[in-house]
């Protein structure tokens, strides 16, 4: 039976969001070829594995029971208490920073451990959403008009800061903090006023935020990815929409507003190509990984793509049920896809046979006679 990792928590605003991602992948995964092993990160930073980890409660008591976790660096274990497991895969379910921004990533590279995760680069320039938008303006890849403002320059001169917002977009406007999920933190403005009061709470959540055109009356529809390199689409998803953007309420608390998702909406063929074409396009420029989900913004005839989650609520399985494929097939998936990429990293060559040390030293020894 091979261990697998799965990660979990963090020091995010999208904590409790990554524990349901987590428990709902873990009751999913083959438990006859595989053995669980629980990581939760604290919010205070610390790996522990829980006792009762598919137990929602048990992550509302702060007294759980657990063991304590420790990384074998380049030996592709961890420990676990007293005990040394080999490590055949990890799962990344985290959200937002501490996971999903690809430190979980490099934490994985140094122990020699496969994830189910996007590159370091990768995560870290999509959580970004001012520099994913950067890069999907440079491959002509189209989204509405941004802009940025960061925390130093607007408590320097807030009514400068707006005036140079102003005159870049017109209202409405949507904030958000660049480096958030799950609609945290994000407000609509119609005017400086709201522009203000937007910014002062985006600002509260990270120190750069994105302000974006505001779309009125589109469509959102997301779509998920599989593969490395080249990938596989789910179907098409349109969320509930009836007011201009979801915010974290709508999405998680709000069971009516969840029921109410729409699996493969009514699009015409022409849009639907675009939206599968430029999510390829996506994957590939960004060199995605493992399961993504990509959402884009649908206005009359055009299509902008909104952003790219690399590690998506629920690892998007509901995006794959219409394609016929089954949350613990995902999961297989994955796994699959992540020991065949971390196969392709170990034949890259890392070794460097040179001189430069021995002949750096006789140098040395020269200049400091």
């Amino acid at each position: 039976m091979q261990n697998l990792l799965v990660f979990y928590g963090g020091k995010s605003v999208e904590h409790d969001i990554s524990i349901l991602t987590a428990i709902q992948t873990m009751k999913n995964i083959n438990k006859q070829k595989y053995n669980i092993i629980p990581i939760y990160l604290t919010k205070k930073l610390k790996f522990i594995s829980p006792k009762n980890y598919l137990d929602i409660k048990t992550y509302i008591n702060e007294k759980m029971p657990y063991k304590k976790v420790d990384f074998l660096y380049g030996e592709r274990k961890v420990k676990i208490g007293l005990k040394k497991y080999d490590i055949y895969c990890a799962i990344n379910c985290f959200h937002g920073a501490t996971g999903e921004d690809g430190t979980l990533f490099a934490l994985m590279n140094l122990c020699d451990i496969p994830i189910t995760s996007c590159s370091i680069l990768a995560s870290s320039i999509c959580m970004d959403k001012v520099i994913m938008k950067d890069i999907f303006r440079a491959n002509d890849i189209p989204c509405v008009d941004y802009t940025l403002v960061t925390y130093d320059e607007y408590f320097l001169d807030q009514e400068e800061t707006i005036k140079n917002v102003e005159e870049r977009l017109t209202y409405p406007v949507i904030v958000k903090p660049s480096n958030l999920g799950s609609s945290i933190g994000i407000d609509k403005a119609n005017n400086s006023k709201e522009l203000e009061r937007a910014l002062d709470i985006a600002f509260s959540y990270d120190r750069r935020v994105i302000i974006e055109k505001c779309l009125e009356n589109f469509k959102e529809i997301n779509i998920s990815c599989l593969g490395n390199n080249f990938c596989e689409l789910s179907c098409l998803e349109q969320p509930q929409n009836w007011k201009d953007f979801l915010n974290f309420q709508d999405k998680y608390t709000k069971k009516d507003v969840i029921s109410k998702k729409i699996i493969n909406p009514k699009l015409t063929n022409e849009i639907q190509n675009k939206i599968q074409t430029l999510a390829k396009q996506c994957f590939r420029v960004f060199d995605l990984s493992g399961v993504v989900r990509i959402d884009f913004m649908v206005k009359n005839n055009n299509v902008y793509v909104n952003e790219i989650n690399t590690v998506p609520g629920s690892l998007a399985f509901y995006l794959w049920k219409g394609k016929n494929v089954e949350f613990f097939e995902l999961i297989e998936r994955l796994i699959d896809l992540a020991i065949k990429k971390h196969k392709q990293h170990c034949l890259c060559q890392f070794d460097f046979n040179s001189n430069v040390l021995l002949n750096y030293s006789k140098t040395s020894a020269k200049i400091h006679k």
